[in-house]
């Protein structure tokens, strides 16, 4: 870890009393010779103390890093991460471990944190002339805002929040903004086929079949020379090769019919590049998750679920009300080939085990898991989507 250079006072106690950001960057996506003058040069027309920065590495994505950071006193104001989706989700997995852990502590002491990160401490009983001790500020510190500079292929979760994608400067004006909202951040276990459970957070989906595939047939030549497009292959490919498997899962707790199935996809949020829309209408701060399910079987079924996927990514939309609203996500889909619906959990197991993917990331062969929203569990600075 360390302080960024400046004569504003760095490290003084002038420079305390000023915000600063924290800032995670992935050494391999960008340049960082190019980025500290520029971070520099949003600081002062922002009126913000040096950025403390730490760097990611192979063996450490970012979430140690964050954590670092976030054990700085004072707290920084912002925690930035710059780099593709990997880093992103590391640098947000540590700011859910850590607001969680900081709710649990306050709420244990009879406080609550309100949606927008607010916390209330609930009036005293104190014996007579006792006096009232003022809280220590870093246990009001919940919910640190993330910031994000993409630099990464498909930068998914900057897509959802609507934050700058081709600026840099615009992506730090964002970071460094006086705009915050809370959004939903989605939670899975999921048992490994080698018996191991693994917990993550997930931004933007996490799932098996056709999208786990696309990532495990993605070559990381294609995404350097193509970027985004380098998918396309990789996506065809999935369809082409994929095999359906029994699937069995339950929605809020009420099971829905086992057969085999092509994908499951749970989401937070669901838009790809290019606005393509894996899953429709799914909106990241609305405390639900949006559950798609693909199991078409026969010409006649893939037709119907291609006809799905086509409609819902057209400006122009159906004209009845019923298809309307299935394109658009704001009714529930329930056909042969395609299961669209919303939950705040959903529990699934798959036989044989299937490819599982988190935000992108291939995670291995799973058997079966457990996921849930967290509704309100990540501030961000500077997202304008809806």
């Amino acid at each position: 870890m360390e302080r960024g250079s400046g004569g504003r006072g760095a490290g003084g106690r002038g420079a305390d009393r000023l915000p600063f950001a924290a800032i995670v960057y992935n050494p391999t996506k960008v340049d960082l010779r190019r980025l500290r003058p520029l971070v520099e040069k949003v600081e002062a027309e922002r009126g913000w103390a040096p950025s403390l920065w730490a760097e990611t590495t192979v063996a450490d994505p970012g979430e140690a890093a964050s954590a670092q950071l976030l054990a700085h006193v004072p707290t920084p104001s912002v925690l930035i991460a710059v780099g593709g989706d990997g880093t992103v989700s590391a640098v947000a997995q540590a700011l859910v471990s850590r607001t969680s852990q900081s709710s649990q502590r306050l709420q244990g002491a009879g406080a609550s944190v309100s949606r927008d990160g607010a916390v209330e401490h609930p009036a005293p009983a104190l014996p007579a002339g006792e006096q009232v001790t003022a809280p220590d500020t870093r246990e009001l510190s919940v919910g640190v805002p993330l910031g994000i500079l993409p630099a990464g292929t498909t930068n998914l979760f900057a897509r959802a929040l609507g934050l700058p994608l081709r600026s840099h400067k615009k992506a730090l004006l964002a970071a460094f903004s006086d705009t915050v909202r809370t959004v939903d951040v989605g939670r899975v276990d999921a048992r490994l086929e080698s018996g191991a459970t693994l917990s993550r957070a997930f931004m933007v989906m996490a799932g098996m079949g056709v999208d786990a595939q696309m990532v495990v047939n993605t070559s990381a030549r294609g995404k350097s020379a193509l970027g985004w497009t380098g998918y396309i292959a990789a996506i065809v490919g999935s369809f082409v090769t994929n095999r359906r498997f029994d699937l069995s899962y339950t929605l809020d707790g009420d099971a829905l019919a086992a057969a085999p199935a092509h994908t499951i996809v749970v989401g937070n949020a669901g838009v790809l590049p290019a606005g393509i829309r894996m899953i429709p209408g799914a909106r990241i701060d609305d405390g639900l998750l949006d559950v798609v399910v693909l199991r078409p079987s026969g010409f006649a079924q893939w037709t119907h679920a291609l006809g799905w996927f086509v409609r819902t990514n057209t400006p122009a939309l159906p004209r009845r009300a019923a298809g309307r609203a299935a394109a658009d996500g704001s009714a529930p889909v329930v056909s042969a080939a395609v299961t669209h619906s919303r939950a705040t959990t959903v529990s699934w197991s798959a036989g044989p085990a299937q490819d599982f993917e988190i935000d992108g990331e291939h995670l291995g062969r799973v058997t079966s898991a457990d996921a849930h929203i967290e509704p309100a569990a990540l501030r961000v600075r500077g997202s304008v989507a809806p």
